[in-house]
């Protein structure tokens, strides 16, 4: 089981530190980098998702139980989040509180894919699903929670930003093709053919972006965003799942939806909507240098205690 894990991981951990090297090393400008980035973004990731949808074979989900043990963990999250905000725990400054949301809600979708493909890449329709269902509930819960002191024409401007997002029309695309019966032909087999660049070109990318030394700017707040991340979260998780006797399968689709770093977007919403960008870019980076260690920590425990079931 160790060895399972380790092999779906450690990949992952290549691919950030390739991307990384070639990024410092490789002769290629930024230019390069951000193309490479909008490639994933725009076109590889939204055609995975699409076709990993709408190609998925016929699956029961227990959506009340899934639900509840995923939007529950978020609810508590928020709490506990605003809780800390009202009480200052999480100091005075509302764009630095933005970021720290943003660094404890979102999901880094690319990684949670790829390690899924190499742990259980029968699940991966499932994976795809699930994150179908709380990609656009938590890109509006973020824009709703760093747009409350703002003008009504940025508010605006965002929406339209939220609307053209490409990760969730791809899944509002593949959630209609499904509904509707598309066939797995072409242009979906064309679709998915493309999406298999999408996980190692989209942690390429992860591992080029990470921008060291940001990791310094508001260490406690990015010290405080690892910590509800990557241990806080999937435990809450796990809790959930235990109460409402949640699958194993589906456990583990979510608890890989849980406990990955945060998105890599984050810092260009931090950018577009007043936040603290550069504690945001810290955030994602710790976040991810500490999560290729953690998340073989946490699947190795939930195995442990039946909450997932890896053999």
């Amino acid at each position: 089981m160790i060895g399972l894990i380790s092999n779906a991981v450690l990949p992952i951990a290549v691919a950030l530190l390739l991307g990384f090297l070639l990024k410092r090393f490789g002769g290629r400008d930024e230019s390069f980098w951000r193309g490479l980035e909008w490639l994933s973004y725009w076109v590889l990731m939204p055609s995975l998702l699409i076709s990993v949808i709408i190609s998925a074979p016929a699956i029961d989900v227990p959506w009340l139980q899934v639900l509840f043990s995923l939007f529950g963990t978020l609810i508590c999250l928020t709490l506990l989040l605003f809780i800390g905000w009202k009480t200052h725990v999480f100091g005075r400054e509302y764009a630095r509180f933005t970021s720290l949301y943003q660094g404890v809600i979102r999901f880094n979708t690319f990684i949670s894919l790829a390690v899924m493909s190499g742990l259980r890449p029968d699940l991966l329709p499932h994976l795809g699903i699930a994150a179908a269902c709380i990609i656009v509930v938590i890109n509006i819960a973020c824009v709703s929670v760093m747009t409350m002191n703002s003008t009504d024409h940025m508010v605006l401007s965002v929406s339209r930003e939220l609307a053209r997002n490409p990760l969730i029309l791809a899944c509002l695309l593949g959630g209609l093709g499904r509904i509707t019966g598309v066939p797995n032909g072409f242009p979906i087999s064309g679709l998915d053919l493309i999406g298999q660049a999408a996980l190692p070109m989209g942690v390429l990318c992860l591992g080029a972006g990470l921008q060291w030394g940001a990791i310094r700017t508001g260490l406690g707040l990015t010290t405080c965003s690892v910590v509800l991340q990557l241990a806080v979260k999937p435990i809450l998780f796990s809790l959930l799942a235990i109460v409402i006797e949640l699958s194993s399968d589906w456990a583990l689709v979510g608890l890989l939806l849980m406990s990955v770093s945060t998105a890599p977007s984050s810092y260009i919403l931090a950018r577009q909507l007043g936040g603290d960008a550069q504690l945001m870019a810290g955030i994602v980076a710790t976040q991810t240098i500490f999560a290729i260690g953690s998340l073989p920590v946490v699947l190795f425990l939930a195995d442990f205690i039946k909450v997932v079931s890896l053999s």
